[in-house]
Formats: structure tokens, C-alpha cells, sequence
């Protein structure tokens, strides 16, 4: 036989249910009639325990859905901004105050100050015929002593000219300034100076400062024949343009710095210890016009200063 509460199996001995505690005698009043209940055939589950039963619920399944936690930055940003906003309400007077205030001027870039040079090792100013520097007369080219200064004319091409002291002089760090003028001619040409210069049966070393009549500079190395550009050509009001005008050039030298200035105006800072000593000198040189002539006068040039 089987408890009809929990359907655990019992003897007609038992009184009790050994699993649920159900009595189960037939003369403990209401167990008779949970007995006569139980003798019936009951059309169902629900029928046999009525009241006493209730089918068990289902377990639960987790389904696995798209997360529904909430995006935190448009809250930290509102409540960002609305920090912010009592911050200004705050403090509007000083905000204010802060915002009246003039703004600070934008430093100007620094300028290099020209230096005193020290005493005067060289000059030349082209009056004595006795043509203390080179010279010589070619096809289309010319170097010469003309009009009290040292004359170069380039009726060629994508060429250039120079001239330099004879004998030569051995210098290292120095500054060296020279006046030059176009007289006749295209603007779009370079004439500058030389320092450091060097030459072999078939090669030329020298570091070449140059600037042009339509108002640009720039800076060159030639190392035993190899061109090398240390500064592009670059535009400076520094520069004087036209004919007949002069532009005083300064050259600062000391171990690998170069300082190149144009009428008292720092132009650029070059360092580069390919050259570390040797001669000066002058030239000139055309791109796709030709014709040019370029005159130069009034070499100095002076140990550094302090």
C-alpha cells in the first residue's frame, strides 16, 4: 500500500507514514475518510489530492539576452557639465575678472645679436693693382680687379666662378664680411662667400654662404667634389634686391657653428664639422639666365671676439 499524501509504500501494521507522517490508521476519525478517499479510483492527479496538492512549478532557465546596464559616459558628462556650470555660477566674478585681463604678448623668436670681432687679421679693398687674389679671363667667364672691386662676369649658364687669396691663408674660426652688388643682369643668380677652402689636382672643399639679388639665401658644402645642401634657399627682407644695390654679408665661424647674417640681420645657424680650416674666397654663379655681374669690395675679416 502507498501513502496517499506522499506515495511512500507502508504495511497495514504501520500507523503512521515513515516518510511524511501521515496517520494512517482507519479509526483516527478523518483518517477513515482519507482512507475511503484513497480506496477510490481518482480520475487524475488533481482528483486524488485535491486541496493537498499542487503540481510543481516549472524550474527557471536563464536565457542569455543583451545586457540592459546602462551607458555611464552621457551621465558622467552631464554631470560633468553641470560641475561645471555651478563652478562658473560660483566663481563668475573671478572667471570674469580673469577673462578681462589683457593677454600676454607672444615672445618673439631670439635674434642673434651681432658680436664685437676681435682684431683685424686681413683686408683687402681691390684698389691695388698689384691683384693680390686670383684671376682670369675664360670663355664667357671673367675674374678681375675693375672699378675699385673684384669684378665677376658669367656670361654662361648653370655655372659659376671664384676667386680667393694668393697665397692662400689658413684660417679656422673667424668672422669674415665683404660688401656685394649686381650690376648688370637676371636677379635669379647666388654670389656669396667661401670659407674653409680646400683643393686638390681634382677635387674643391669649401662651405659656400650665398644669397641671391631677388632676396634669398641659402647654404652649400662641397666636400672633394660632393654637394651638399646645409640650408635650402629661403625668401629674407634682409636682403636687398635689384641692381646697383649692396648687401653687406657677415659670417660668423667658430669649430662646426656658422652664424650667416645679411646687412647686420642674422639670417641661419648652420653647424657642420665636414671643414675645419683653410682659405676664403668669393664667388658668383647663374641658373637659366646668364649675363650676370656681380662685383664685390671691402674684405675684412677678424679674429672672433669675446
Amino acid at each position: 500500500m502507498q501513502c496517499p499524501d506522499c506515495g511512500a509504500y507502508y504495511s497495514e501494521e504501520d500507523e503512521f507514514c515513515g516518510e511524511c507522517g501521515l496517520r494512517l490508521s482507519p479509526e483516527a476519525g478523518d483518517g477513515a475518510k482519507e482512507t475511503e478517499a484513497w480506496s477510490a479510483e481518482p480520475d487524475s492527479l488533481e482528483d486524488l489530492a485535491g486541496d493537498l496538492f499542487e503540481p510543481p512549478q516549472p524550474e527557471p532557465v536563464v536565457v542569455k539576452t543583451k545586457s540592459q546596464k546602462p551607458n555611464l559616459l552621457p551621465i558622467a558628462l552631464v554631470a560633468a557639465l553641470a560641475l561645471v556650470m555651478i563652478c562658473l555660477c560660483a566663481g563668475g566674478g573671478v572667471l570674469w575678472l580673469v577673462l578681462r585681463e589683457e593677454p600676454a604678448p607672444t615672445p618673439a623668436p631670439p635674434t642673434a645679436a651681432l658680436a664685437e670681432p676681435g682684431a683685424l687679421l686681413y683686408k683687402e679693398n681691390f684698389d691695388d693693382l698689384s691683384r693680390r687674389w686670383s684671376t682670369f679671363d675664360g670663355d664667357g667667364v671673367s675674374v678681375d680687379y675693375e672699378d675699385g672691386g673684384y669684378q665677376m662676369v658669367i656670361d654662361r649658364t648653370e655655372y659659376m666662378v671664384w676667386g680667393n687669396p694668393e697665397p692662400g691663408l689658413d684660417l679656422a674660426d673667424i668672422v669674415f664680411e665683404v660688401d656685394v652688388r649686381q650690376v648688370e643682369g637676371p636677379l635669379d643668380n647666388n654670389f656669396g662667400v667661401f670659407v674653409r677652402y680646400g683643393e686638390g689636382d681634382d677635387w674643391y672643399s669649401y662651405y659656400w654662404f650665398q644669397i641671391s639679388a631677388d632676396g634669398f639665401y641659402s647654404v652649400d658644402l662641397r666636400n672633394e667634389g660632393e654637394w651638399i645642401t646645409l640650408v635650402g634657399w629661403e625668401a629674407s627682407p634682409a636682403i636687398q634686391t635689384g641692381l646697383g644695390v649692396t648687401n653687406h654679408i657677415r659670417l660668423e665661424c667658430s669649430g662646426g657653428q656658422f652664424r650667416f647674417y645679411n646687412n647686420g640681420v642674422h639670417l641661419v645657424d648652420v653647424f657642420d664639422t665636414s671643414l675645419d680650416r683653410g682659405n676664403i674666397g668669393l664667388a658668383a654663379g647663374t641658373f637659366d639666365e646668364s649675363g650676370i655681374v656681380v662685383q664685390f669690395d671691402d674684405v675684412r675679416v677678424y679674429e672672433l671676439g669675446e
